[in-house]
């Protein structure tokens, strides 16, 4: 029953995760509209500055949600027994 549970909270987790971190990137691609730019790994290419500042946001955004779902996993996994 345990294992059932850990899997249940496993895939809860990566569900959130990789859904979260779409939906953030998916709302910086809104707020940039069709501005030109190009993400090579944490860096964004651009001369517009209203971009950089709008990634700069957003990656904020992604590391703090990163990090809240992981305290929260600690959390959870530690209530389980």
């Amino acid at each position: 029953m345990i294992a059932f549970t850990y899997a249940v909270i496993a895939i809860t987790f990566i569900a959130l995760g990789i859904g979260g971190i779409m939906y953030l990137d998916h709302r910086f691609s809104l707020s940039v509209g069709d501005r030109p730019f190009a993400i090579k790994g944490r860096r964004i290419e651009t001369d517009d500055p209203f971009v950089r500042s709008q990634f700069k946001k957003f990656y904020a955004i992604r590391v703090a949600y990163s990090l809240f779902l992981l305290v929260m996993l600690f959390v959870v996994v530690s209530h389980v027994g």
